[in-house]
């Protein structure tokens, strides 16, 4: 696997998407979470959230769509902290400190042969939400990435646009010992926004003292 950038994500000024692969030896759903004490103490400190999150909205012809690590922010403000287990509170914290979004999805298979593609939809892409059985068309134009082989047609794995939505048949399952961390990244940050959120991330693991193994996907050359 490699993570492809097409030129059209690119003119969205997303040009340092960053991918891990995590392997755990127990399902990664199965860790017991952080506490709200315990959660608050590692997002206290939050950065203010860069400009770009809400210029690629606009671009796509959304400005009135608040970026995903936005409305986090303030659910998390005004409904309190929620446990979902320690991988998804660390994708969860990551989001609440560095505010952007962060995909978690169940992994392929290493040797499948698939890309992580990002791009911008042709129109006849169709996504099921997650929590959801209907499946629904993605406007071509709005963002989206997904897995696919040179040449074949994406299987998107989230939509951003006017909705911001992952696929329900790559959520984690109970069984899931691999997945998919995915940080787009951001337009007008450098390489180390996205990868300081994959390093947050990895530290949160660590200190929750679950054991997993994040091994970055190699990127396809810039043009």
């Amino acid at each position: 696997m490699i993570v492809r950038t097409t030129g059209e994500a690119r003119s969205l000024g997303l040009r340092h998407p960053r991918v891990w692969r995590l392997n755990a030896g127990r399902p990664l759903l199965s860790a017991e979470g952080l506490t709200a004490e315990e959660a608050h103490s590692r997002y206290a400190d939050q950065q203010p959230i860069p400009d770009g999150y809400r210029k690629v909205l606009a671009e796509l012809g959304y400005p009135s769509v608040i970026p995903a690590g936005e409305r986090l922010r303030e659910l998390v403000a005004t409904r309190g902290w929620k446990s979902h287990g320690a991988v998804v509170d660390a994708v969860t914290v990551a989001t609440l400190v560095h505010g952007g979004g962060i995909g978690l999805h169940q992994a392929p298979p290493s040797d499948a042969g698939l890309d992580l593609v990002v791009t911008r939809a042709a129109g006849g892409e169709r996504i099921v939400p997650a929590f959801s059985t209907k499946s629904r068309p993605i406007p071509a134009g709005d963002l989206v990435y997904g897995l696919a082989r040179p040449g074949e047609p994406l299987e998107p794995l989230a939509w951003l646009g006017k909705r911001d939505c992952d696929a329900a048949g790559h959520q984690l399952a109970p069984d899931s010992h691999e997945a998919l961390l995915v940080v787009l990244g951001c337009p007008g940050e450098d390489a180390r926004h996205s990868e300081e959120i994959g390093a947050t991330v990895a530290r949160i693991l660590t200190e929750a003292r679950f054991e997993v193994v994040m091994a970055p996907v190699p990127l396809e050359p810039a043009p």
